[in-house]
């Protein structure tokens, strides 16, 4: 099935990711964090019109590394308006967030998006070592 943006959605585990680079995302979490969350739904603002919040969902939480996880192909108007929200009433949130693409590495008003390549760096920089006799 494609999307808007001509992305191949699939579904893999039960869950429907809209593109391969989620799914790729998806797959090299999964190697660190079993615990992974996927879509997990934050309220930004409640009850703006009634019972309508203003949520962003993310694509992963990973407990592991504590960190929420935003795969982004194309930077719609939509998510740059959330994030510059989400700056605004919780700018620490914003630093616990990866933001990862699949070209170059870049900054948005204060995001930095990062390649596929060098999240996987950090991955690997950032997971526990194993003792000897694990």
């Amino acid at each position: 099935m494609k999307n808007k943006y001509n992305a191949r959605g699939q579904k893999i585990d039960g869950y429907y990711f809209p593109s391969v680079f989620d799914c790729r995302v998806y797959h090299l979490l999964q190697k660190y964090d079993n615990q992974l969350i996927v879509h997990p739904k934050l309220t930004l603002i409640e009850n703006k019109k009634p019972g309508k919040n203003i949520t962003w969902i993310p694509d992963f939480y990973s407990p592991f590394f504590n960190r929420y996880i935003e795969v982004k192909g194309v930077l719609t108007d939509s998510f740059k308006l959330k994030m510059q929200l989400l700056q605004y009433l919780n700018p620490g949130l914003v630093n616990q967030c990866w933001f990862v693409v699949r070209e170059t590495s870049y900054r948005w008003q204060g995001i930095s998006f990062i390649n596929i390549d060098e999240f996987q760096e950090i991955l690997n920089n950032l997971e526990i070592p194993r003792a000897n006799n694990e």
